[in-house]
């Protein structure tokens, strides 16, 4: 069966949660566009002060997809995956489109104007547990590692994944509310089926938690950029 790349489609912005309806703050927030239909068509990048990221009670994040306008994302769920224990953090619009991450990397996502991901499993031969420590074990050189991708668009599901990572280098990175160090990976991901491969990059603090990324859905398909503002607080 012939695998359809859907193309590199352009999304011109994402959708943003309303952030009015969060925070009630409606003439506040009333510039902030809270639907995708209408962020698709022109939308410059927002851009948010430290006081109205530090007023929400929310963790937030700025979100890019393709060559898009930077869009603002709020944290809505923080939920336990009970295969893995690890907690999956849903970013979600007021229209109910959603990106779904789990140690910062992108497992889901749903209604995106362009191509979508049903499901990236991750496996690992490590167990894993809450510590900083075991979860920042998953970066390490040169590992093999294993991943399962599902496509919704015409139902190709269940294509298997060899994932290499490589150490790019240290870099400090300063957003609106905070400066950390980091250290840059690259996550080369090679799918044997569709002889296809292509490369995430990832930007993680010393205790693991990922604060920056570029990754795709797939070959050839929707680039998510994503930096985060207001880190979750587990």
């Amino acid at each position: 069966m012939e695998f359809n790349y859907f193309g590199r489609s352009t999304w011109k912005a994402a959708g943003l949660l309303g952030v009015a309806l969060l925070t009630g703050c409606v003439q506040k927030f009333s510039h902030v566009n809270d639907t995708i239909k209408e962020a698709v068509y022109g939308f410059d990048d927002i851009t948010m002060t430290a006081e109205d990221i530090n007023k929400l009670p929310y963790a937030s994040s700025y979100m890019r997809f393709n060559d898009g306008a930077r869009v603002f994302m709020v944290l809505a769920f923080a939920e336990k995956n009970p295969a893995t224990g690890i907690t999956q953090l849903k970013w979600v619009s007021s229209d109910n489109a959603m990106v779904v991450t789990e140690n910062g990397k992108v497992i889901k996502t749903l209604k995106l104007p362009t191509e979508n991901l049903a499901r990236r499993s991750n496996f690992t031969s490590q167990p894993h547990t809450n510590s900083d420590s075991q979860t920042y074990n998953e970066w390490l050189e040169g590992k093999v590692q294993h991943a399962t991708y599902d496509w919704p668009k015409g139902n190709h599901y269940g294509y298997q994944a060899d994932i290499t990572l490589k150490k790019q280098g240290k870099q400090k990175l300063d957003s609106v509310i905070w400066s950390k160090n980091t250290t840059q990976w690259q996550e080369q991901v090679h799918l044997p089926q569709l002889d296809q491969s292509f490369t995430n990059q990832y930007w993680i603090t010393d205790n693991g938690n990922v604060v920056k990324s570029i990754q795709y859905v797939g070959p050839d398909m929707t680039r998510i950029e994503i930096d985060i503002l207001k880190p979750f607080a587990e």
